[in-house]
């Protein structure tokens, strides 16, 4: 049996972001932080898995950024203190954009950055390029193809949870996307 839930980080306005503060959920009591399980093979994956969508959009190649990393290292200890990313957004700096997988099953199964990035992109059939801007439903995915982002880190975290084994992916995105009104100039539609 497995769950899978993701998160969305934007930048568009103040007032989203308060908005999106206001909405979150309180933060489950803080536990230790699982093992970091990042390695070069992961982030390989979730480097070739954003440029090839990337290059369906005809949008730059992302490069890997050690700072990012380093940063997106961080982010994942910090989410996997709270089960299933309850802890949001809370605490992100705002220089990055950020998305969030959270994947949980009664294996010790180790999520691939394929499997999230695949998932953020599942997105794109919900994004209307005729009303271009932002929408809970295309978040994850209008931040994997931001043209302007050009820099990514990416890291995950992996251990025994409370109730599951779980794996946290989180990618790190500067700059950061999502940012009203630069939808039209940075969310292309995909080449034919």
């Amino acid at each position: 049996m497995k769950h899978t839930r993701h998160g969305v980080r934007t930048l568009t306005t103040l007032l989203l972001a308060a908005a999106l503060a206001a909405a979150a959920t309180t933060p489950a009591a803080a536990r230790a932080a699982l093992p970091d399980a990042t390695d070069a093979a992961f982030a390989d994956d979730c480097l070739r898995a954003h440029n090839e969508y990337r290059a369906r959009h005809g949008v730059p190649a992302m490069t890997p950024d050690p700072a990012v990393q380093e940063y997106a290292r961080s982010r994942a200890a910090h989410l996997s203190t709270s089960e299933r990313l309850s802890g949001g957004h809370t605490g992100l700096d705002p220089a990055y954009g950020e998305n969030q997988s959270w994947f949980g099953s009664t294996v010790p199964d180790l999520a691939t950055c394929r499997r999230a990035v695949d998932a953020w992109y599942a997105q794109a059939g919900n994004y209307d390029y005729g009303r271009p801007g932002y929408s809970a439903a295309t978040g994850l995915f209008t931040q994997v193809v931001w043209k302007s982002s050009t820099r990514l880190g990416c890291a995950r975290a992996h251990g025994r949870g409370d109730t599951w084994y779980e794996t946290y992916v989180v990618c790190e995105y500067g700059p950061p996307g999502n940012v009203a009104p630069e939808y039209a100039g940075n969310v292309l539609p995909p080449r034919t």
